[in-house]
């Protein structure tokens, strides 16, 4: 029998396990006990190659013909590297190739047959039938080891022929193959392998068996093992197969390719929770919210009626009768409620929804300010014994929106001030590591960002679980929608099909707190206006707690099944005229704000027309000045107290969708680049978002009321004339320049914008002061000219507990430092016309490289080189675990005991007390005979896990 389940993220193990950073700890939940749940990771011990594992062959090759359509192009030097790439692209059915121009069509369809000049053509059948990778015995030997997650496609290089939509990096397809044993006492149990997501389209074959097919990138899903034949226990060998399809997608940016996001191996018993069934929320009623002095504080609801559901499932071959238990715990473990099922009687291959419902007093709420967090522990019992359980972590929480007044939660007004963002970036690509996820949560919550867009396709959970800690909210977002045409391409998947997709969205995610609303497509890929009810009407059926909106404003047609009209790049008016015409419809800029700029490219240096900065330094295409551009379009919704907020596009640069050659990176990012590193319009959000945002806003993130001034530019002699111009953005009332200790004049700064002054150039101290409306300095920032002499530093972005990430590194084979490398002057300060190449190398300890990048645009050089240039004197290098030393020994054991090729990448340390070694990482300039060394503490602790130290940042 062949099984397919759609899983809700992390939650087919354990919330608790996925709020611990996806920690591969053998999970392992005692109750009254009879067969306990175990867990493993299974993103180790994997080897991939990249191309087709079929073995197509070129068939008849046909001169001045053409056959087939659709598809893509490349270049070919003759018509059979053509038709070897056809053969290699699994689907690909028909190929021609250009004599004249060497263009190779590779197609996806064999119709319409025309002669044509200068043509050789042929064709290839489909992928059929059992590759042979998929059986035991196989030689893949020369297929590369990785650990999962892992970017198949981001390895290859970048060339200008290839798609500028994907980063000029070529879509490809590949597989992944992994050798397993089973424990001889899981024999009898249930069996399923989580897939968070395989991009694109996954075939999955277990012992030379066919098991599934999947064919959305984003969504999750489960692969049951124990009813596939010839599954072997005992310590004997079983072969999994992952056939990827990468070679096409909808998308017009770089999604990446493969084994992206975690895998993990669940055993427990035949009569179990569903994996993605799982569901906890409350109702909250307006009159019982009881609101505290402080949004900081937090708010109480006397009384929430708490709906706890599961769906239990029997794979016996007869019948049972279960229970379903669900104790409900606050965030210090404290049962605040416990409730019990009658028992129900399940058929042997069947499933029962158990809907129970607990009243609840004096409760936390949920909150941006306050995000407290319950636990509630769902537990199967068969005759009185617990045989599996499975924790989901929530919060109980009111979310209203009003068509004149905007959203309010807990009865508190909130506006939102959120990003957009696409699931890449430089380095490590569509394979995000959880830390680093954090990191970037923490990075838009630091400048007052309150909520964050999943554009454009369901998110890896860690991102939900970490702003569900953290108090951000979430719009989360569907990839495909209203049939064949989309908006970046063709979906190869049914309507059905779509409409599926979004019900595995809502079942995955539904019960994350942070979830405001649904979204069903973006722009013109909402254009099947008639999909929109039945879109809506299988996200009510999956939740029906929350409203639905989509990125576009179509017409009637849609807007008459959205409980939120979404808006994309639109004017004031747009708003106006809608709130006339729908004045009950409440609306929200789920998209805006077109500004381009690059880090570290002063406005004053750069310049202002693209074609001559490219022509100046080929891939400077703009400056970093982008506050006008900024303020006049977030101020658009800002203004407007009846739209209930606005999301920029973007936080952070991304990898495709570039505006033209040589640059690979969407450059709108205004918070941080596609390394990471912040970029000068995050400090004026910081300036607006939250420094000018009062601490009794309940939609201001519980971070210090602090002020802030912030110089925009570096301090470095003008290109032309002796002046430089300087720009300043704070948000208190005055700001003073000075030269040197000499004052430059002061400013009064206006509402949401930036003070300029003119300042003759000299070697020195810039310093920009910022003044209350006492007169009384109360902060300020500093530019120093660039000076003699070079050095490097080394520091942690993440994990540092600067940044909000953390201290120390986690020994449990996956978790990432984020390294910042700089090259500074002899006084230490950064030298921003630096590109000397840093090169990187593990002097000791249980660490690897995994990628770089420096944040530019057109930056080339491929993800995992240890050799990058500095751009403005920055560097970036991702550091992995290779250890898994973290949990019990036991479970250490199981997991070498189950990956036959424990050691291949990562090394599972099956000793009673594992070694806690620091990683120590060079860095090196050889031009500039430059050294240096960071130390990256590690540990062993759960509580030291990226998931756990998010939990404790409120």
């Amino acid at each position: 029998m062949l099984l397919e389940l759609p899983l809700w993220g992390i939650l087919g193990i354990s919330r608790l396990t996925t709020m611990q950073s996806m920690c591969w700890i053998l999970l392992t939940i005692t109750a009254t006990a009879v067969a306990q749940r175990e867990t493993l990771s299974f993103d180790f011990a994997w080897r991939y190659t990249l191309g087709s594992v079929y073995n197509r062959q070129c068939g008849v090759i046909t001169k001045d013909y053409d056959i087939g359509q659709g598809g893509s192009a490349i270049t070919a030097n003759s018509y059979g590297e053509c038709c070897d790439a056809c053969a290699k692209d699994t689907s690909c059915v028909a190929w021609d190739w250009a004599t004249d121009t060497h263009t190779c069509w590779l197609k996806d369809n064999m119709d319409g047959n025309v002669s044509k000049s200068n043509r050789y053509t042929g064709t290839i059948p489909p992928p059929a039938g059992t590759p042979p990778a998929a059986l035991p015995g196989y030689n893949a030997d020369n297929w590369t080891q990785v650990d999962a997650p892992h970017d198949m496609l981001l390895d290859q290089p970048v060339e200008f022929a290839n798609k500028q939509a994907q980063a000029n990096i070529a879509r490809s397809n590949g597989a992944y193959r992994k050798r397993f044993s089973l424990p001889t006492e899981w024999q009898g149990k249930a069996l399923w392998i989580y897939f968070q997501a395989i991009y694109h389209v996954a075939t999955v074959f277990v012992n030379g068996h066919l098991v599934t097919k999947h064919d959305n990138g984003y969504t999750s899903f489960a692969v049951r093992l124990d009813d596939v034949p010839n599954l072997v226990y005992g310590g004997g060998e079983n072969i999994l197969l992952v056939v990827v399809d990468a070679s096409f997608g909808s998308e017009w940016w770089y999604p990446g390719g493969g084994l992206f996001r975690h895998q993990q191996l669940v055993a427990t018993h035949p009569v179990h929770l569903h994996p993605d069934r799982a569901w906890a929320h409350g109702v909250v009623a307006s009159a019982n919210i009881v609101q505290r002095v402080s949004p900081s504080q937090g708010h109480l609801a006397t009384s929430v009626s708490a709906v706890l559901e599961a769906t239990v499932v029997n794979w016996q071959t007869s019948s049972a009768s279960a229970v379903v238990r669900a104790t409900v715990l606050d965030n210090t473990s404290t049962v605040v409620a416990t409730v019990t099922s009658n028992a129900v009687s399940i058929s042997a291959g069947g499933k029962a929804v158990v809907t129970q419902t607990a009243t609840i007093n004096n409760v936390e709420l949920w909150s941006v300010p306050r995000p407290y967090l319950y636990t509630v522990e769902f537990a199967v019992l068969l005759n009185d014994m617990v045989v599996d359980n499975q924790s989901v972590s929530t919060g109980f929480r009111k979310v209203d929106f009003d068509a004149d007044r905007g959203m309010f939660v807990n009865n508190q007004h909130v506006k939102v001030r959120g990003m957009c963002d696409h699931s890449n970036l430089g380095g490590v690509g569509a394979a995000v590591p959880d830390r680093v996820n954090l990191y970037r949560v923490q990075l838009l919550r630091n400048v007052g960002v309150n909520a964050w867009r999943m554009a454009h396709n369901p998110p890896v959970a860690v991102r939900l679980d970490y702003m569900d800690a953290l108090g951000m909210l979430a719009l989360d977002e569907n990839r495909e929608f209203g049939g064949a045409k989309q908006q970046g391409g063709t979906s190869n998947e049914t309507s059905w099909e779509q409409l599926q997709d979004m019900a595995d969205l809502v079942l995955r995610d539904r019960s994350h707190p942070s979830i405001m609303a649904w979204s069903f497509c973006n722009e013109v890929g909402c254009d099947n206006e008639t999909a929109a009810a039945s879109f809506r009407n299988i996200t009510y059926q999956t939740d029906g707690t929350r409203p639905v909106t989509q990125n576009h404003h179509g017409t009637k047609l849609s807007t008459q099944f959205l409980d939120i009209q979404g808006f994309s790049h639109k004017h004031g008016n747009d708003f106006d005229e809608f709130h006339q015409l729908y004045p009950h419809k409440p609306t929200m800029a789920t998209e805006c704000c077109s500004c381009f700029s690059q880090r570290g490219e002063d406005a004053d240096l750069t310049p202002a027309d693209k074609t001559a900065a490219n022509a100046s330094r080929p891939g400077l295409f703009y400056n970093n000045l982008i506050q006008e551009c900024t303020a006049s379009q977030v101020n658009t919704t800002d203004s407007r107290d009846y739209v209930s907020g606005t999301f920029v596009w973007s936080g952070f640069d991304y990898m495709g969708e570039a505006q033209g050659w040589p640059q690979i990176i969407k450059c709108r990012g205004t918070i941080a680049d596609v390394a990471g590193f912040p970029k000068e319009t995050g400090a004026w959000f910081k300036a607006w978002w939250l420094a000018n945002i009062s601490t009794s806003d309940a939609g201001r993130p519980n971070l210090p009321q602090d002020d802030t001034v912030y110089i925009v530019e570096s301090w470095q002699p003008p290109v032309n004339g002796s002046n430089r111009t300087i720009h300043v953005y704070s948000n208190l009332p005055m700001i003073e320049l000075r030269l040197n200790g000499n004052s430059q004049g002061t400013q009064a700064m206006p509402f949401f914008g930036m003070v300029t002054f003119t300042v003759p150039y000299q070697p020195g101290e810039l310093l920009a002061v910022g003044y209350d409306s006492a007169g009384t300095a109360v902060a300020n920032s500093t530019r120093y000219s660039p000076g003699s002499g070079y050095a490097l530093q080394l520091s942690l972005d993440a994990p540092s507990p600067t940044t909000g990430t953390g201290s120390r590194l986690v020994l449990d084979g996956e978790d990432t430092a984020m390294v910042r490398c700089t090259i500074v002057d002899s006084q230490g300060h950064t030298i921003p016309s630096a590109t000397h190449n840093v090169t990187f190398s593990i002097l000791s300890g249980p660490g690897r490289v995994i990628g770089t990048h420096n944040g530019d645009p057109a930056s080339h050089v491929v993800a995992s080189s240890l050799t990058r240039p500095a751009y403005h004197g920055l560097v970036r290098a991702f550091v992995r675990t290779t250890t898994v030393a973290i949990g019990s020994q036991s479970s250490r054991l199981r997991l070498s005991e189950v990956d036959l090729d424990h050691d291949s990448v990562t090394k599972v340390d099956t000793s009673a007390t594992p070694s806690v070694d620091a990683i120590v990482l060079q860095a090196t300039v050889p031009s500039l005979q430059l050294s240096t060394t960071l130390t990256i503490e590690t540990s062993v602790d759960v509580d030291d896990l990226a998931g756990a130290v998010a939990r404790r940042v409120i």
